[in-house]
């Protein structure tokens, strides 16, 4: 443990800054927060990090920026064993899947299948940021089946601005039917954003966007991409490298995931696992940190701050007012 604890200290952050964050050619970190009104912490939803900083660097500057404590989401299992290390409370929320691009598996005859049905449909392109194509991806997101839900906030880089790339699926006559934005972490580290599907799109056709993109980011050099978080999840083959909770944190981990199944029918996190396993990511554990403690309160805040309660709130009311409508025609 002491050799694995050097190592650390030393070890620069390379791609294991948590989710949403990029790494920067600056000289001071920028960190992006959000005050929890029931627990008090300030919840550092992303931030723009020196490309040369240690872990004991960003924790050092976390700690002095935020005397009062901090909480981080997406947390990676090196990232959260300094944490722990340092005193910080942690708890799983989920796993995130990572293709490596250096030595990418075969695509399986069902997803190579997919592929080509997309493949009929048009072509993958990347467009350059412009407040033309940062406005015509905000009205892409009108035809989602998400569209004209409550949106989700700070979980992950929810617009198209100038720190990340997007990728569309086009047709010939230039009509948009897949969008997806990608951040890059680090030199080579890319990381997923948002994913949206026109919501008649044909099938195949995210499935095409996605290896396309993997196909980009291989040929530009970068190692890793990262499919992003499922929550609640929890793949048979994830490894979680040994780290050991309390029964404080089981607790608040086993209410967490509880909370995500019994409100599975506002966010289809299952249906998102089953997309993404399609690519035969490696599947790693991702983590909420929080320092000095991780107070059951803070899961509330992290409940109404990221707009799930709104969401869940809203899905409630409308499978309540289809349900009746079918009751009523029944009757």
């Amino acid at each position: 443990m002491i050799f694995t604890k050097i190592l650390l200290v030393g070890q620069t952050l390379k791609g294991n800054i948590p989710l949403s964050w990029s790494h920067k050619e600056i000289e001071c970190p920028k960190f992006h927060w959000v005050k929890l009104p029931l627990s008090g912490l300030s919840w550092v939803y992303t931030a723009e990090i020196p490309s040369n900083y240690t872990m004991e660097d960003l924790c050092n500057k976390l700690e002095s920026n935020f005397p009062d404590g901090f909480l981080l989401r997406g947390c990676s299992s090196e990232l959260a064993t300094y944490l722990n290390e340092k005193g910080c409370d942690l708890i799983r929320t989920g796993a995130q899947g990572i293709i490596d691009l250096e030595n990418s598996k075969k695509l399986s005859q069902t997803l190579t299948n997919l592929v080509k049905r997309g493949d009929r449909w048009g072509a993958v392109k990347e467009i350059p940021f412009s407040q033309i194509n940062r406005q015509r991806v905000s009205q892409f997101i009108t035809h989602t089946s998400y569209g004209t839900k409550p949106k989700l906030q700070y979980l992950f880089n929810n617009t198209f601005d100038s720190h990340c790339r997007c990728f569309v699926f086009s047709t010939p006559e230039d009509k948009w039917l897949g969008v997806i934005t990608v951040s890059v972490l680090g030199k080579h580290y890319s990381h997923t954003e948002m994913i949206l599907r026109e919501k008649n799109a044909p099938a195949g056709v995210m499935e095409s966007l996605f290896v396309s993109v993997m196909n980009i980011l291989r040929d530009e050099g970068f190692k890793h991409f990262s499919l992003g978080e499922v929550p609640f999840v929890s793949p048979e083959a994830m490894e979680e490298n040994n780290l050991r909770c309390t029964v404080k944190r089981s607790l608040h981990e086993s209410f967490l995931f509880k909370a995500g199944h019994i409100l599975r029918f506002a966010y289809n996190y299952r249906g998102l696992f089953n997309f993404k396993n399609k690519f035969d990511p490696e599947w790693k554990p991702v983590y909420i940190c929080a320092t000095p403690k991780l107070p059951f309160l803070s899961l509330i805040d992290l409940f109404c701050e990221t707009r799930y309660l709104a969401l869940s709130r809203s899905e409630l009311i409308s499978n309540i007012k289809h349900y009746s409508r079918i009751s009523a025609s029944a009757g």
